[in-house]
């Protein structure tokens, strides 16, 4: 027997229209299905400048729909994550919407917010989020490839890469310009799934440029392993990551206190 899964769209819409509104570089970039119809979070971008504005209208957003209290995590690199607990809720699940002002890909940048404007437009839904090809694209680097450019069959198939490879090529083509000089790989590896099939070599060659930009970029390395130590640690880092958004409300809040602010 299925279980009916809820339908968070009515929720979550008039927040992403109001963001639209206020950041011109605010995105959503991917997984936005997973949040209407179920517990998963909004994966967004938008320049640190903006985060103030953001995380203001989330918590109003928030209180206005008798959610909270609502708990900003700056523990991640180049990532804040806001979360609103949901008293509702029966299994204590809680919103979640992740801002990121600079993607880093195997320890070098794949993308900062500016990178992703001219890919994004406005749909039928009335929010900003990436064309179907570049959602696509990214994805399948980052959950559809496993390292050593293996396949992840799962990823695929889950995150729907190749239904959005195949109706957007142009937006393939575009987004491929942010792999520079792994570009044409991008490309062939794209190819390769929208035909049913894999190119390992591509995957490997993504995979190899992307680590070699790395070096220089000493910082981002630097902070992917500070991460590493904020995952364990950090009450909402392990709720994210490894509670998958569940948790029980009273003990979490009070040891969450003790290293955020936490808004009523």
């Amino acid at each position: 027997m299925s279980v009916a899964t809820p339908d968070r769209s009515t929720l979550w819409l008039p927040l992403l229209r109001r963001l639209t509104e206020l950041s011109s570089d605010w995105t959503v970039w991917k997984n936005i299905d997973s949040a209407f119809t179920g517990g998963g979070d909004v994966d967004t971008v938008a320049p640190g400048e903006d985060w103030p504005l953001i995380q203001n209208e989330f918590h109003t957003w928030a209180k206005g729909n008798g959610l909270g209290p609502v708990v900003p995590c700056p523990h991640a690199p180049f990532l804040l994550h806001l979360v609103a607990l949901d008293p509702r809720a029966p299994n204590d699940t809680f919103f979640e919407l992740d801002i990121n002002r600079r993607k880093v890909f195997l320890g070098s940048t794949l993308f900062v917010p500016a990178d992703l404007r001219p890919l994004a437009g406005v749909y039928e839904q009335g929010f900003r989020r990436l064309r179907p090809g570049a959602e696509g694209l990214l994805k399948l680097v980052q959950n559809g490839t496993k390292r050593g450019g293996r396949i992840d069959p799962d990823g695929l198939r889950l995150k729907n890469i190749p239904q959005l490879l195949s109706e957007d090529w142009e937006g393939v083509q575009l987004t491929a310009r942010l792999f520079k000089g792994a570009e044409n790989a991008a490309l062939r590896a794209a190819r390769s799934v929208i035909d049913g099939g894999w190119d390992r070599k591509a995957s490997m060659k993504i995979e190899a440029l992307s680590l070699a930009r790395a070096i220089k970029e000493p910082g981002s390395v630097a902070a992917r392993l500070r991460f590493r130590v904020n995952k364990r640690k950090c009450p909402v880092l392990r709720a994210v990551f490894e509670s998958k958004r569940h948790v029980d409300p009273g003990p979490w809040l009070e040891e969450v206190a003790k290293t955020h602010e936490v808004l009523s």
